[in-house]
């Protein structure tokens, strides 16, 4: 059961293709369907480029028409199929690209509607459109967004071509008004809101009247069925996390845990006028016009990406040097306005569905979703990274960079269709600079989106295997959030890799649920055999106890709060005084049973991934490799094999971190091809990776082993995307390992 709101349905796809498709590793497996879904989603927009274009190329000569309709229909999917974006989702397992498919089949459906009005058939693809709208509930609700677009396209083709006699007419508006009733009871439904999901169901009723007065009754009764049937998928969670699976995220196994999980009650509430850079509340401040601006350039950056975001080059115009990826993003957009226009004088009412999908996915999510200023934006205004979102979020956005990428092939083609006719060319001619054109996009987005090399495709995978295999056997290791949790969860769960491991997300643990699965999860074995030898011979004790014994009650009742005075605690063989005025959250509870009850008992570690934070107890702490160890008495910072140089703050084992780093680390192909280029979660694995080589390259400097110093600052170098820290470590490589006076070199 993954995070809130589950998408039962894609978990459930997912399993079942993967086991149908038993070749290769199972995340390849599974991107894979992300693949095909969004080729199928091209295949479907081809066919809607290609209806449109028809209309426009009906009095050409065959010739012309085909290159019009065919030629331009493919230049316009692959326009729009290698959009970096949508490049991204294609090859990762994610839902967006399942959500893109299901848009794509809509609009697809929504034309084959216009061709069956009149006949029995015609209701029946209504059905069909209302039940994979339904159903995409169970995967996201950025499918739903597709809803306005049919509306609109629906209610235009009945004012420009009403039916000939008043009873159809009436019959028509009425089912038209039942798609949207319902389409607002989905949306209500989907998000758990009662508020929306009351005014969807007015909405419907409104509908369900017209339909009685136009003898539709049947049709608005089997709509709502279709769209509740599509929406039972959620039912897969009640039934799975009954049955208790290792990650079983909310745990929705009862009726108010499952409509937590649809309501998202986990994520704090931020509403589209709320200043997203402020808690939710009386004191939010609102949203203000330098967030928006923010927010618009955000999109104007992603849109920036969509089209050449694997070319780092400049071109020069005279003393002036403009990155050639905005010159192409300058061309696409003029050939999407182009194509715009284009579309909407061929077929006003499908320039209708795509303008109001590209609306609804593009400003409209903008307006609504209110994100934090980005992941790379806005730091001279709001310095906090707390400020900001915490990844880029243009996935969000896929859609509407897809449709303007339909639009630039339209208007590749209706360009140079144009200028064909200016020259006397022959089709054939013409057709050479429309591929070319059409090919841009997959050319210039090559080197930043495709998976299929570079150190992106298995590095999490790697960061995962070396972050287990830091702690001991049955060791305990406290985690902070999703970059450094899922990937263990995936290593544990599909690999089989240090299962024995209990691994603790501390954003997980402010949770209730949370909090009593880990006390009820099973201990599970050592595999010694497939472990690094460094944990191999050690005979360790085989936990017979939980990992902690809070009650149901206790968990309830731990909440946040001030301590009023010093407070001595007992954890293991250690006593511990927590200050007056520690803050401690919900999760310090829990953390702080796990050590009273396992110090001594069993092996304790935080990822160095958790930042600050152990309770003062840093004297007992001793990194080992990606982890800081806890031990049952201060660290002995005297002894040879200890380093102090703390960049973590705590001392650093030399010889058990040089063993993991050298014998046991992996590191996806960073030690041949480096860590430029890297996107910024795998940028930010690569330079944790490269700090174990840095505290050593320290410690063997201070130790006078100059060979050894060099040699790991070597290797640090290789794995830091960090510029600064490369020249630093190239000040080592390059100077002798002291000075005059003695003292020690270039990283005193």
């Amino acid at each position: 059961i993954p995070h809130p709101p589950g998408t039962p349905l894609f978990v459930m796809i997912g399993h079942v293709w993967a086991a149908l498709l038993p070749i290769t590793e199972y995340a390849v497996r599974t991107n894979l369907l992300s693949a095909t879904l969004s080729a199928l989603a091209a295949g479907f927009l081809f066919l809607v480029v290609h209806d449109g274009l028809g209309r426009l190329t009906a009095a050409e000569t065959p010739e012309w028409g085909r290159l019009v309709t065919v030629g331009g229909s493919f230049a316009a999917t692959l326009a729009a199929a290698f959009c970096f974006t949508v490049w991204q989702n294609s090859n990762e397992t994610e839902v967006y690209a399942a959500a893109t498919f299901t848009i794509a089949l809509v609009c697809w459906l929504c034309l084959r509607w216009r061709d069956a009005r009149g006949t029995p058939r015609a209701p029946h693809l209504l059905l069909l459109i209302l039940y994979l709208a339904g159903v995409s509930v169970g995967n996201h609700l950025l499918a739903l967004l597709v809803g306005p677009a049919v509306v609109v396209y629906l209610a235009s083709i009945l004012a420009e071509s009403p039916a000939a006699r008043p009873e159809v007419q009436r019959a028509e508006w009425a089912e038209v008004a039942v798609v949207a009733g319902t389409w607002a009871l989905l949306i209500g439904g989907g998000l758990g809101s009662t508020p929306l999901t009351v005014l969807g169901g007015a909405c419907y009723l409104v509908a369900l009247g017209l339909a009685v007065r136009a003898r539709s009754l049947p049709f608005a009764l089997v709509a709502v069925t279709v769209a509740a049937l599509g929406i039972t998928s959620y039912l897969f969670l009640y039934i799975r996390a009954g049955q208790h699976p290792i990650v079983n995220e909310a745990q929705p196994d009862h009726w108010n845990s499952l409509l937590a999980v649809i309501r998202r009650a986990q994520y704090p509430v931020r509403t589209p006028l709320d200043d997203p850079t402020v808690l939710h509340g009386p004191d939010n401040p609102g949203r203000s016009p330098t967030v928006m601006w923010l927010q618009l350039l955000n999109y104007i950056q992603y849109f920036d990406w969509q089209w050449g975001n694997g070319i780092t080059r400049a071109i020069r115009f005279g003393s002036a040097a403009v990155p050639a990826r905005t010159l192409l993003t300058i061309l696409f957009a003029a050939l999407g306005i182009h194509g715009l226009f284009t579309q909407r004088q061929a077929d006003r009412s499908a320039w209708r569905l795509l303008f109001t999908l590209w609306l609804a996915t593009g400003l409209g999510l903008v307006v609504y979703m209110n994100f934090k200023p980005g992941f790379s934006l806005g730091f001279e205004t709001y310095p906090d990274f707390n400020q900001h979102e915490v990844r880029e979020r243009d996935y969000f956005f896929v859609v509407s960079f897809m449709v303007w990428g339909l639009w630039a092939g339209i208007g590749m083609v209706s360009l140079l269709r144009w200028a064909g006719r200016q020259w006397r060319l022959s089709p054939a001619l013409v057709a050479v600079p429309l591929g070319v054109l059409a090919l841009v996009p997959y050319a210039a987005n090559f080197k930043a989106a495709t998976r299929r090399h570079g150190a992106d495709a298995t590095l999490a995978a790697d960061f995962a295997y070396n972050l287990l295999n830091s702690v001991p056997p049955y060791g305990i290791l406290f985690t902070y959030g999703d970059n450094d949790t899922f990937p263990l969860w995936w290593a544990q769960e599909v690999n089989g890799i240090r299962a024995d491991v209990q691994v603790v997300c501390l954003a997980l643990a402010e949770t209730d649920w949370y909090k009593q699965q880990l006390r009820d999860l099973p201990v599970r074995p050592f595999d010694e055999a497939a472990a690094p030898a460094i944990w191999r011979g050690r005979s360790p004790t085989v936990p017979s106890w939980p990992l902690h014994s809070l009650t149901d009650a206790q968990i309830h009742q731990a909440e946040g709060r001030l301590l009023p005075e010093d407070v001595a605690i007992r954890l293991g063989p250690i006593t511990d005084t927590l200050r007056k005025g520690t803050a401690l959250y919900s999760r310090d509870f829990l953390v702080l049973r796990i050590l009273q009850e396992n110090l001594g008992r069993r092996p304790i570690a935080w990822s160095m991934t958790t930042g600050p934070g152990y309770y003062g107890l840093e004297p007992y702490l001793l990194q080992q490799g990606l982890a800081m160890s806890l031990q049952t008495a201060p660290v002995d910072t005297t002894r040879s094999d200890i380093s102090t140089r703390r960049i973590l703050g705590v001392a650093v084992d030399i010889p058990t971190t040089d063993r993991l780093a050298w014998d046991s680390y992996r590191f996806a192909g960073l030690v041949e091809r480096g860590s430029t280029g890297l996107e910024p979660t795998s940028a930010t694995a690569s330079n944790n990776l490269s700090l174990s080589f840095a505290q050593l390259a320290f410690a063997y400097q201070d130790q006078g082993d100059h060979e050894r110093a060099v040699r790991n600052a070597a290797r640090a170098a290789q794995l830091s995307p960090n510029p600064g820290f490369q020249a630093a470590i190239q000040r080592l490589l390059e100077q002798p390992l002291s000075d005059s006076t003695g003292a020690p070199g270039p990283f005193k």
